[in-house]
C-alpha cells in the first residue's frame, strides 16, 4: 500500500533545515578560524569533511540519545539526520580550501605582490577588471597587513567584486547540481557504485535496533560495536600522544610519514601512514585499491627511468597535482580525459531516457529531486551564463568555452573517481588553465585572457573539495526509492547550505584578515595562493616552451585509458580498474595515501581469501571507527590548540 502523505517520513523539516543552518554556520566560522589561527587540521579540505563527520557524531552520540531519553517523538528521524548531514557536506565545499580561503586573496594578490622586479604593474594590473578586484589599492593593502586601530573594515570597497563572484559561483553551483540529478541515476541506480563515503555517515544515523527485551537503544549500532570502538582509539591515542609532545618533552612523537630516497637528489617517495585513507580503503572495490597503488607504482618506475635517461617536457604547471612530473601528468591528463568521454557515452541510454520525460514522451518517475526538464534547463541557462560571466570578464568567447567545458569535464571526472573509489581527497593531475595556456601559447593569447586564466583559480584551482563531489554525494544520500518525495525539498536545504556557507566564510575571513593582516594569518593563503597563478603566467609569457611535447605524453596517457577501458569490458578477469590511472599521481595519493590503500589491499585480500565475507563485514566497524577517531581527534586538538594557542598541530590533511 502506498504511503501517504502525512506518513512519510519527511527528511527536509522545518527543524532539520534549522538546525542545518545553524551548524553551516557554525562551521562557516570554525573551519577558516582552525586554519587561518590555529593553522591546524583542515576541518574541510576533502570530500568527506572531518567537522561534518564530527558534528554529526556529537548529534548522534550526544544529542539524539537525550533526546529519545526524553521521548522518541522529539529524536530526529534518521531522514531528517540526513538532511542536516547533507547541508554540512554542501555548506562545507564552500569554506576555506573549497572557495572562500582563496578568493579573496587571489583576486587581490596581483596588485598586493606587484613590484618592479615582477613588473606586475604593466603585465597583469592593467587587465583587472574593476568589477572583479577592489579598485581602492588602500583597502587591498589593508587587507594583508591589518587595519589600524579604530578603522573599520572597508566593505564599500568589496561590494562589487563580492556581488559579481558570488553570483558567479552560485551560478555555478547550479550547473553542477544539474548535472549532478541529470547522471545520479546513470551511477546510483544503473551502475550501482558503492560511494565509500556514504558508508560512516549512514551507519551513524541508522535508527537503533531493538534489544531481546523489545527495548531500543539510544544510539545507532555502529556505537553498540566493540570492535568500532578498538578502532576508533587507535587514532586517538596516537595523535593524542603526539598533540601532547606540542606542549610538553615527555611525551616524544610517533613518527607517522617519511620518505623513501630511490635515486638520491632526484627521485624520492614519501612515506605516510594515514588511518582515514586506510579505514576508506578498505571500503573499496579491491581491484580499484590494487589499481591505484599499482599505477602508483608504474608512476615511479616511469619517474626513476627518466630521470636516469634525462628526459624532460619543461616545467610544471599552474595549479597541477605536484604529485608527478609533467611528463606523468600530462598522461594521466590524457587518462582523465577519455575517461569523461567514457563516462559520458555509457550514460548516453540514461540522459536519452531523462530527455524523453523533460518533453513529455515518457511518465516522469519521480526519483529525482528536480524534474527532467528542470535539470535540462537548468544546465543551458547556467552554462549559458558562466559563458556570458566569463566572455564579459574579459576572456575570449573561445577561451571562456574551452576553460568552462575542461572544468566540468574535470569535476565530473573527479566525482566519478571519488564516488567509486571512495577517496577523501581527489584532485584532477591538471587543470584546464594550464593546456589553454601552453596550447595556444602567451602571443595568441595574450595579456588580457592570461589574466583571466589567473584569475579563475578563484573556481578551479584546489580540486579535493569540490561541489560536484558533495552533490553526487549528496543525491545518493537522498536518493528515493519508493517516490515518496520525502527529499523533494532538498535543493532548498543545500542552497540555503551554500549561501550561509559562503556568507559565514567570507565575513570572518575579512574580520580576521583585516584585524590581523592576512600575511600574518597562513603562508599559504595569503602568500602562495595569491602569488602562484601569475607566477606562473608571467613566467609562461617570459619564456614559452613548446607544448608538442606535452600534447604526446597526453596522447600516450588518453591510447593507455582506452586500452583499459577496452580491456575492463571485454575481459571479466582484467584485474586493472582504469580509474587509478588517471589519478595514482597526484598529489594526494603520492603524499597522503599511497601506502595506506596498498595496506588496506592487501588487509582485505587476505580477509576475503581466508575469512570470507562474513569476517570482512565483521571487521568493517574496526575500518569505520579508524575513519571516526582520527576526525574526531582532530577536530577536538583544533579546539584545544586553539584554547592553549598552539599553532601548527596539523593531525589531518587530505
Amino acid at each position: 500500500m502506498k504511503e501517504t502523505e502525512d506518513s512519510v517520513q519527511r527528511g527536509v523539516t522545518a527543524r532539520s533545515l534549522l538546525f542545518g543552518t545553524c551548524l553551516v554556520a557554525a562551521i562557516s566560522v570554525l573551519s577558516p578560524w582552525a586554519i587561518l589561527v590555529v593553522k591546524g587540521s583542515q576541518l574541510t579540505s576533502n570530500a568527506i569533511p572531518i567537522i561534518a563527520i564530527f558534528l554529526l557524531f556529537l548529534v548522534t552520540v550526544v544529542l539524539q540519545p537525550i533526546l529519545r531519553w526524553l521521548g522518541d517523538r522529539g529524536a530526529f528521524t534518521r531522514p531528517e539526520l540526513i538532511t542536516i548531514y547533507v547541508m554540512m557536506l554542501v555548506g562545507s565545499v564552500v569554506v576555506t580550501t573549497g572557495f572562500a580561503g582563496t578568493f579573496l586573496s587571489v583576486i587581490t594578490g596581483a596588485v598586493y605582490y606587484a613590484t618592479p622586479e615582477n613588473d606586475w604593474n604593466s603585465l597583469f594590473v592593467p587587465y583587472l577588471s574593476r568589477w572583479l578586484t577592489p579598485d581602492d589599492t588602500q583597502a587591498i593593502r589593508l587587507f594583508y597587513e591589518g587595519l589600524p586601530k579604530g578603522q573599520v573594515i572597508p566593505w564599500e570597497s568589496w561590494v562589487r567584486p563580492l556581488v559579481t563572484w558570488i553570483s558567479f559561483i552560485l551560478v555555478f553551483y547550479w550547473t553542477l547540481f544539474c548535472i549532478g540529478v541529470i547522471l545520479r541515476g546513470q551511477w546510483v541506480e544503473n551502475e550501482r557504485l558503492v560511494f565509500p563515503l556514504t558508508r560512516l555517515p549512514l551507519a551513524m544515523v541508522e535508527e537503533p535496533a531493538k534489544g531481546s527485551e523489545g527495548e531500543r537503544s539510544l544510539v545507532a549500532r555502529l556505537f553498540t560495536n566493540r570492535v568500532m570502538w578498538m578502532g576508533f582509539a587507535i587514532p586517538l591515542l596516537i595523535h593524542s600522544w603526539n598533540s601532547l609532545g606540542n606542549y610538553s618533552d615527555a611525551f616524544q612523537k610517533l613518527p607517522l610519514s617519511g620518505t623513501m630516497a630511490l635515486l638520491p637528489g632526484l627521485v624520492t617517495v614519501p612515506v605516510r601512514l594515514n588511518l582515514p585513507v586506510l579505514g576508506l580503503a578498505y571500503l573499496m572495490p579491491l581491484n580499484v585499491a590494487f589499481s591505484v597503488w599499482f599505477f602508483f607504482a608504474i608512476g615511479v618506475l616511469q619517474t626513476l627511468i627518466f630521470a636516469r635517461l634525462g628526459i624532460q617536457i619543461g616545467t610544471g604547471d599552474v595549479w597541477n597535482s605536484g604529485g608527478g612530473a609533467p611528463s606523468i601528468l600530462h598522461q594521466s591528463a590524457g587518462g582523465m580525459m577519455v575517461f569523461v568521454l567514457f563516462l559520458l557515452w555509457t550514460a548516453r541510454s540514461h540522459i536519452r531516457g531523462l530527455w524523453r520525460q523533460a518533453r513529455g514522451q515518457q511518465a516522469i518517475d519521480g526519483r529525482e529531486v528536480l524534474s527532467p526538464r528542470l535539470a535540462f534547463g537548468g544546465l543551458a541557462m547556467g552554462y549559458l551564463f558562466l559563458l556570458a560571466w566569463l566572455t564579459a570578464s574579459g576572456l575570449s568567447p573561445y577561451v571562456a568555452f574551452l576553460l568552462l567545458t575542461g572544468a566540468l569535464g574535470a569535476f565530473i571526472g573527479l566525482s566519478r573517481v571519488v564516488a567509486e573509489a571512495g577517496l577523501p581527497s581527489c584532485q584532477t593531475p591538471m587543470v584546464p588553465q594550464a593546456f589553454i595556456t601552453r596550447g595556444f601559447g602567451p602571443e595568441v593569447l595574450g595579456l588580457k585572457n592570461m589574466t583571466g586564466l589567473g584569475l579563475s583559480t578563484v573556481w578551479i584551482g584546489e580540486t579535493a573539495a569540490n561541489m560536484m563531489n558533495a552533490v553526487i554525494h549528496s543525491l545518493k544520500l537522498t536518493t528515493d526509492e519508493e517516490g515518496s518525495g520525502r527529499y523533494r525539498l532538498m535543493p532548498l536545504a543545500m542552497a540555503i547550505a551554500v549561501v550561509v556557507g559562503i556568507a559565514g566564510s567570507v565575513w570572518f575571513t575579512m574580520e580576521m584578515a583585516y584585524t590581523y593582516g592576512g600575511i600574518n594569518l597562513h603562508s599559504w593563503y595569503y602568500g602562495g595562493a595569491p602569488r602562484w597563478p601569475f607566477e606562473y603566467m608571467k613566467s609562461v609569457h617570459g619564456a614559452p616552451e613548446p607544448f608538442l611535447p606535452r600534447l604526446g605524453f597526453t596522447g600516450i596517457g588518453a591510447a593507455v585509458m582506452g586500452t583499459l577501458l577496452f580491456l575492463r569490458h571485454r575481459f571479466i578477469w582484467w584485474p586493472l580498474h582504469p580509474i587509478g590511472f588517471p589519478i595514482a599521481n597526484t598529489y594526494t595519493i603520492v603524499y597522503y595515501g599511497w601506502l595506506s590503500i596498498f595496506l588496506a589491499w592487501m588487509i582485505k585480500s587476505v580477509v576475503l581469501r581466508y575469512g570470507g565475507i562474513a569476517v570482512y563485514r565483521a571487521l568493517q566497524p574496526f575500518f569505520l571507527g579508524l575513519i571516526l577517531g582520527e576526525f574526531t581527534t582532530a577536530c577536538l586538538w583544533v579546539f584545544l590548540d586553539g584554547i592553549y594557542g598552539f599553532e601548527g598541530n596539523m593531525i589531518f590533511n587530505f
